[in-house]
């Protein structure tokens, strides 16, 4: 294949756009992790659910200018504000502990509250807990590790 200088002109344009947008996320909603655009909330990022012993703990990257975060829980997918059940003032990580049943399974999305309102819901997640597991990092033992016992 033979490329005429003219060509390879246009190709570099094409290549630096495709790679710029690209690499931007395409922008828009705070969706890509950068600030939210003026008169927003960003939307969590992050967002993770690790499942425990009837014990759902929701973890997410902070939100500039955010002062509170809601969290809303279905057992259904596709969990929204409208179709959640509401938890709010949440910090990460939060441990939802309360009624949650082992082998049900527990959908999540988290939302900003800033100056300019309540974001966009984030991405959902979903854990199912299970008898006899253990969260990591709900429980830090390293305030043993350097324990004196007895005398």
């Amino acid at each position: 294949m033979r490329v005429r200088r003219k060509d390879l002109g246009l190709i570099v344009y094409f290549l630096f756009f495709a790679f710029t947008f690209t690499s931007c996320g395409g922008g828009g909603g705070g969706g890509d992790g950068g600030p939210a655009p003026p008169g927003q909330t960003g939307i969590p990022q992050n967002v993770t659910a690790t499942a425990g012993d009837r014990l759902v703990t929701v973890t997410w990257s902070p939100v500039s200018g955010a002062t509170s975060y809601n969290l809303y829980w279905s057992t259904t997918s596709s969990v929204t504000k409208i179709t959640g059940t509401k938890i709010e003032g949440v910090s990460s990580p939060y441990g939802h502990d309360s009624g949650l049943t082992n082998g049900t399974t527990y959908y999540y999305v988290v939302t900003a509250v800033g100056p300019d309102g309540e974001s966009a819901e984030s991405s959902e997640v979903s854990a199912t807990p299970t008898e006899g597991t253990i969260t990591p990092g709900i429980w830090d033992t390293s305030i043993w590790d350097n324990a004196t016992w007895g005398s």
